[in-house]
């Protein structure tokens, strides 16, 4: 090859290059500018989801509190007495039982 040749061939040769390079970095570019948009909508879709944790917690602790209001001593004492008639009653007595192998033996003892 001539010396005229070869310059051309290294001219040419570094303008395709330039333009390769050129065409490399529009292409991360984009995929940046497109990364970037889809860490964007994520981050919103987790902000949304962490309202409505926050709203459920908010509902859940509310629930907890009423279960404790319903199921509370005096609560269950005023049901039992307007719903269903209950009512205390005036004389209390206590039975003791003896465990069973008290009694087994006792029994035994006296056949």
């Amino acid at each position: 090859m001539s010396n005229a040749r070869r310059k051309r061939f290294r001219d040419s040769s570094w303008f395709f290059f330039g333009v390769l390079a050129l065409l490399g970095v529009a292409a991360s570019g984009i995929q940046v500018i497109g990364v970037t948009d889809d860490r964007r909508g994520l981050f919103h879709e987790l902000t949304g989801n962490q309202e409505i944790q926050d709203s459920l917690l908010q509902e859940y602790s509310r629930l907890l509190l009423e279960r404790g209001t319903l199921l509370s001593y005096q609560n269950v004492d005023r049901i039992a007495q307007r719903r269903l008639n209950m009512r205390f009653p005036e004389q209390v007595t206590a039975v003791v039982r003896q465990p069973k192998a008290q009694s087994w033996a006792q029994d035994r003892n006296i056949r």
